[in-house]
């Protein structure tokens, strides 16, 4: 049952109890190449099945810990010094039979070190007279028939004797049961909605530590954040586990490795200070965050352990990414400070670089429980494989169906391929969805069923579930909000019925505006994460001053004018806003054609007003939706929102389209294009309502639970998402949204265009022919820079003369770097593709959102012949 080895020398014969046993060798090869040896001597060693092992090199070359000093973004998550297992392997559970004789038993050694002696019917006699086994396995319930104290007692200076094998103490179902009562090594806990994740982890602390005597110090919970914690800390009082947030986890290391002195963890106000001081200079845009980006890119390459040089080509809004990211490093090192990433980061940086300080962390993470290990990014996951060696002993909680965290990192393939990462880890699922009606439970399972690429599962509702079935609620085009505001009033109108008990949850954030607006017209309370902010988004903005140019025609602000000749784009050039100044009329903007020399130009004036007096004379007769499809449709505001998304795929993040949508709307709810303004920003401005109807994207609920969900806006182009390039992720995330409900579920759908997960909520639509996700996101491709070219035909080299001179005034103007406003490897592809429209130029390489903004008109200006 103890399943020990033997060591023996490079061809000396193996001892006689080992005849039968495979030989894994150790030579230089092994050194050079360590893999295979490990994967053999981990699974012999978790399954305890004795090995000879031919040992034909000096394990002295690989007795201590490796270090090494490398930028963690380099590694991947998968990443370990190899050198290490094989040192535990070696010696865990081995005899060493190097000198002849009899086999050493150095566990035994070191027992009679802390007391014990040598002789008895087993490895040694405790003090107490007791004869015991010390085994150096995994740690998990042997039946052996004497006494077993485990090797990590004897790591910590004790003789404590595994107590006799008790169940766990509560009261739990069969799947929960089996889950808790696991045996030894690494296990894989999948834990679908509902399913009672957190009693399974809370319990399973109680087994270990109570139940099986595992020393307090060795075992670690680690939850997802602080919040989750504080659950744990609550549900486990009674015997006082080491419970963590992932950060914290860190903050520690780096405190340990610094002799007890954490680092300060700045606030991002100071964060936002130093990287302003690393990157170049952005040119300030009206309502927007310059460095925003920046602390998204950071986050990219340290949690997501992405290079900074192709977060840079991928994006366009972070010229100088790979040039500060280790200066920004280097300063916080310097400072002795971390900010928040960095805890997580920095202590994976100090374990790689310092082998021996790594190993005595993990002393105190023998056994690691991990909460929401779905959610975990690539970071996190390096960060906890890095502490659970040598032997890798995690009991992982999480559910590859609740993997909606992509964009920053989080990937079903840690749960689908947990035993990558943890060898030979079991799997316990749990089955029993507690918290969701019959239907909801079973639309649930007949959505997950079209993704392949996840762990097939059983899922069935509780015993007491409600029969209620998922409610999907279509209404025409123009009803959206007052449809939602209906079934809320419906679900709040029976006695007793609390607002709080109710949430709307949409896709994106700009969906909330018409849920937020209409519930707030009907006197309904809401806790609304929405911000006045949304009104400030591009085409928000732009379409409210079309609606106050629309609204009166014959006084004009300038500025509004300036807002709409961009979307779409006129091509007008830079110095055109000098002669926008004051108030306008639409005969006075037009008067302007005849005094402008430029004909071009004139001719774009000519036809801005031409638009302008279409979408007046909507709201002549029209209502705001009116004023806004002309806007959307006719004069073509649609159709630039969406040329800006169409760089934007995979980011996670609403659209362009999405903003103008959620306008339109709102627009339905007040038909005068006249007072609609006044009236949205009145309505708006409203303060929420603590212990209101919850207002929220799916993104922020998990983990939450409400009575009553309504899911606004399950339509095609918003679930899945338009700019989604993993489908699978798609389903997930309405997934999330529906088993947040405790009875009633509601899907508000537009009829004119229904989500296709409709029919696959229950089972009625085809399977997918090929898998959803791309190998190579369309995003990553597009970044790649353009070969260079030795010798440019005569219009390409005319073309990139314009453009470097552009390039130069332009950054003097914003007061730049030249590279900011366009990098050489870019400028020149522009030069050789020519592009004639908007549409081609953002088909190019490093031309995103940003810069087809910024700077879109004015490249084509260049480019086109007069």
């Amino acid at each position: 049952m103890l399943g020990r080895g033997v060591i023996v020398p490079a061809g000396a014969p193996v001892p006689p109890a080992w005849a039968d046993a495979p030989v894994v060798r150790v030579d230089e090869a092994t050194l050079a190449d360590p893999r295979s040896t490990v994967d053999r001597l981990h699974d012999a060693w978790l399954r305890r099945r004795p090995v000879v092992v031919e040992l034909g090199v000096d394990p002295a070359r690989f007795r201590d810990p490796t270090s090494v000093v490398a930028e963690p973004w380099t590694l991947g998550a998968a990443f370990e010094p190899l050198l290490d297992r094989l040192h535990f392997l070696l010696w865990a559970n081995n005899y060493d039979a190097r000198q002849g004789g009899s086999p050493v038993w150095w566990w035994g050694r070191k027992a009679q070190r802390l007391g014990a002696t040598e002789g008895g019917p087993a490895d040694v006699v405790l003090p107490d007279g007791q004869p015991a086994w010390i085994d150096g396995g995994p740690r998990g319930p042997l039946d052996v028939d004497h006494a077993v104290v485990h090797a990590d007692s004897v790591e910590l200076g004790r003789l404590a004797v595994v107590p006799p094998p008790v169940p766990p103490h509560a009261d739990l179902a069969p799947d929960q049961l089996e889950a808790v009562s696991h045996g030894a090594g690494p296990a894989r806990i999948l834990a679908p909605a509902g399913s009672g994740k957190t009693r399974v982890l809370t319990e399973r602390l109680r087994h270990l530590i109570v139940d099986r005597g595992f020393e307090r110090q060795t075992v670690l919970a680690v939850a997802y954040n602080k919040k989750a914690q504080l659950e744990l800390e609550e549900r486990t009082v009674d015997f006082r586990p080491r419970v963590q947030t992932l950060n914290a986890l860190g903050l520690g290391v780096l405190a340990r490795s610094r002799g007890g002195r954490a680092p300060a963890v700045l606030e991002e106000r100071e964060v936002r200070r130093i990287v302003e001081e690393l990157v170049p200079r952005q040119r300030r845009r009206v309502n927007t965050d310059p460095l925003g980006p920046y602390l998204e890119a950071l986050s990219l390459v340290r949690l997501g352990l992405r290079d900074p040089a192709v977060v840079e080509d991928e994006r366009d809004d972070v010229p100088g990414l790979a040039e500060a990211f280790p200066h920004f490093r280097r300063h916080l090192a310097d400072r002795g400070v971390v900010d928040f990433d960095d805890q997580v980061y920095g202590a994976i940086e100090v374990l790689l670089a310092d082998g021996p300080f790594r190993r005595r962390e993990q002393a105190s993470c023998r056994h690691l429980l991990v909460d929401e290990f779905q959610d975990l990014t690539p970071a996190h996951v390096l960060l906890l494989r890095l502490l659970a060696a040598p032997g890798l002993d995690v009991f992982g909680v999480g559910d590859d169906d609740q993997v909606i965290y992509g964009h920053a990192g989080a990937d079903p393939s840690f749960l689908v391929d947990f035993d990558r990462y943890y060898p030979g880890a079991a799997t316990h699922a749990l089955e029993v969805n507690y918290r969701c009606s019959t239907g909801v439970v079973d639309a649930a399972r007949h959505l997950l069923d079209y993704n392949r690429r996840r762990v097939g599962k059983v899922i069935r509702p509780g015993p007491s579930a409600s029969t209620a079935a998922l409610a999907v609620r279509r209404h025409g085009p123009s009803e959206g909000a007052t449809a939602l505001a209906d079934v809320v009033r419906e679900w709040l109108d029976g006695p007793g019925r609390d607002p709080a008990s109710v949430a709307v949850l949409t896709r994106v954030n700009s969906m909330l505006l018409a849920p937020h607006v209409a519930l707030a017209e009907a006197g309904v309370p809401v806790d609304s994460v929405l911000r006045p902010d949304v009104l400030e988004r591009t085409g928000v903005r732009a379409a409210l001053a079309y609606l106050r140019i629309a609204a009166d025609p014959d006084h004009i602000d300038g500025n509004d004018v300036v807002e709409v000749y961009r979307r779409p784009s006129r091509g007008f050039p830079q110095w055109f806003p000098k002669w926008l100044r004051g108030r306008l009329s639409l005969d006075r903007l037009l008067g302007m054609a005849d005094r402008i020399d430029d004909e071009k130009v004139a001719a774009k004036v000519v036809t801005l007003v031409d638009d302008l007096r279409l979408v007046a004379d909507s709201a002549t007769t029209g209502s705001t939706r009116d004023v806004l499809d002309v806007v959307r449709d006719k004069v073509g505001l649609g159709g630039a929102m969406g040329l800006l998304d169409s760089s934007r795929a995979g980011d996670g993040g609403s659209s362009h389209l999405d903003d103008l949508e959620a306008l339109m709307q709102v627009a339905d709810l007040h038909p005068d294009p006249r007072t609609f303004e006044p009236w949205l920003r009145a309505v708006f401005h409203r303060e929420a309502t603590p212990g209101g109807v919850t207002l929220s994207t799916i993104h922020r609920v998990k983990g939450r639970e409400w009575d009553r969900v309504a899911v606004f806006g399950v339509s095609s182009g918003l679930m899945p998402h338009r700019l989604a390039l993993d489908v699978e992720e798609e389903r997930r995330v309405l997934h999330v949204a529906i088993t947040r409900g405790r009875t009633d579920v509601a899907l508000l759908v537009d009829g004119s265009r229904p989500s296709p997960f409709l029919a696959e909520l229950d089972g009625t639509a085809t399977a997918p022919a090929v898998a959803t996700v791309p190998a190579t996101p369309p995003a990553l491709a597009r970044s790649t820079p353009p070969a260079p070219l030795a010798d440019l035909p005569p219009e390409a080299e005319a073309a990139e003369a314009a453009l470097r001179a552009w390039r130069l005034e332009r950054s003097r103007r914003d007061n730049v770097p030249a590279y900011v406003v366009l990098p050489d490897r870019y400028l020149r592809g522009i030069a050789v593709a020519r592009p004639k429209t908007l549409t081609e130029l953002r088909a190019l390489p490093g031309i995103g959102p940003t810069k087809l903004e910024l700077y879109g008109e004015e490249i084509l200006g260049l480019l086109t012949p007069p």
